[in-house]
């Protein structure tokens, strides 16, 4: 039974220290470079109004920026406007980011990477996600 305790204890303490390390890579300003699946797949179906319109918003999604804080705050601002504020959590795992807004709108993301140098987020919404590439500020 004392084996079975350690191996528990060892195990929460291993995911509480990636929870942690996971904390510290994120915490910093990011800054969008880059924005995958915008568009639908099929291109060929878009009216120009509807390219144009796409276009605007991967033009606004590139002057995005997150910053996240130690205390689980953030602030997401486009081009130096601030557009939401609120707090986030991490998983345990480290693989899902979950932002709730001071106006109570909750925006999950999946971490497809997250080092000193790359975050790499997928959105949830469409049914080819929306994924986006951060650097640091």
């Amino acid at each position: 039974m004392k084996k079975h305790s350690a191996y528990i204890i060892a195990a929460a303490l291993f995911f509480a220290s990636c929870h942690d390390n996971n904390k510290k890579l994120l915490v910093k300003k990011w800054d969008c470079v880059k924005v995958e699946n915008l568009a639908p797949v099929n291109k060929a179906f878009l009216a120009k109004e509807d390219s144009l319109v796409t276009a605007k918003l991967e033009a606004a999604l590139q002057n995005l920026s997150w910053t996240f804080n130690n205390d689980n705050s953030y602030l997401c601002s486009s081009a130096g406007i601030t557009t939401a504020r609120g707090i986030y959590t991490l998983s345990d795992d480290g693989k899902q980011l979950v932002c709730t807004s001071e106006k109570n709108n909750i925006n999950r993301y999946g971490i497809t990477s997250l080092t000193e140098q790359e975050l790499v987020l997928q959105g949830y919404t469409a049914s080819v996600p929306v994924i986006l590439y951060f650097r640091p500020h």
